[in-house]
């Protein structure tokens, strides 16, 4: 099978014209038309076999992932997904791998009203790298620089569920676990949910932003950094799943959970005048956000046990070339 009648069995999905698309997959590049009054945004991820994933995990949740994983920038920018490009790298041609792989990614992409416009097919070690452009209000965005002094510290979901579940997969650590619980780690590292539900609900009083890709000491970090502020965290605020209580019951350090990456939950500070507004937004609606710490005056990250502070883990993080 060649590479154009590939990419026409199992990419083409999205080729119709649509309001934003007047070129799609099949031409040599693709036309689109970006909505009115509004900015492009515009990021990339690039996942490696072996790296960030393995190749034996299911090819939906590959596809997924790849996805996923931009859509979660995007979201830390408050911005709407509406285009995608796809470059895919494959060693030889699977076509039950490429179809669950394509159902994967078109599940997620549809669920968002997202396009995939366009890309490139070539041979080699198996990579996915995918580009996605988003629009913002040109008055409304997040940014790591824009923190404040006294804003409260956001974030969505529960940490540290991911980075068990690669540790469950190398065999890197032993617990006591059910069967569905082990399930349920795994799959939130597999299948990561980008937080678009919260950052387009938020990007109109919060004020920075950055998706916990890393972990979250090193991503929160990275704001304070380019904010020139300091944080203090709360131990006791950190929001814990059921299945991962039964693990720091077994003497799990809580703080395993701001360290390992692939989170992809959202990590943003408001106004402490807006509190009572995002309070009524997300109870409402069943989406968890947890309060857990503010920022302050200073350099850098104080965690507080029990209101005294206690020390920082050595390693804050993941860095590929660290």
């Amino acid at each position: 099978m060649s590479e154009q009648e590939i990419i026409q069995k199992y990419f083409s999905r999205h080729q119709s014209i649509c309001e934003t698309v007047d070129v799609s997959v099949g031409d040599d590049a693709a036309v689109v038309r970006p909505p009115e009054n509004s900015k492009l945004v515009v990021t990339t991820d690039t996942l490696n076999v072996n790296v960030h994933f393995y190749p034996d995990c299911k090819p939906q949740y590959i596809g997924h992932k790849s996805l996923a994983v931009n859509l979660s920038d995007l979201a830390a920018m408050g911005a709407k997904p509406i285009w995608a490009t796809l470059s895919l790298s494959l060693p030889n041609i699977d076509h039950d791998w490429l179809k669950d792989f394509s159902d994967g990614l078109y599940a997620l992409a549809d669920m968002h009203e997202l396009k995939i416009v366009g890309g490139d097919l070539v041979k080699g070690p198996l990579s996915i790298t995918i580009q996605v452009i988003g629009s913002i209000n040109s008055n409304l965005k997040l940014l790591r620089k824009a923190c404040q002094l006294d804003d409260l510290i956001y974030v969505t979901g529960y940490l540290g569920d991911a980075a068990l579940g690669l540790k469950l997969i190398n065999n890197n650590i032993k617990f006591d676990l059910k069967v569905s619980d082990r399930n349920y780690f795994i799959q939130r590292l597999q299948k990561p949910i980008p937080r678009l539900d919260v950052s387009t609900r938020i990007v109109e009083y919060a004020h920075a932003a950055i998706d916990i890709s890393d972990g979250f000491l090193i991503d929160l970090q990275r704001i304070l950094t380019m904010s020139n502020k300091a944080a203090e965290i709360d131990l006791e605020k950190i929001p814990v799943s059921n299945e991962m209580k039964n693990i720091i019951n077994q003497n799990y350090d809580i703080k395993n959970l701001l360290i390992g990456g692939e989170d992809y939950e959202l990590l943003f500070t408001i106004d402490p005048k807006d509190k009572s507004r995002l309070q009524k937004h997300f109870k409402k609606e069943d989406i968890i956000v947890t309060e857990v710490g503010k920022i302050v005056e200073g350099i850098g990250v104080t965690l507080l046990n029990k209101n005294k502070p206690t020390d920082l883990p050595e390693i804050t993080g993941f860095d590929h070339f660290s």
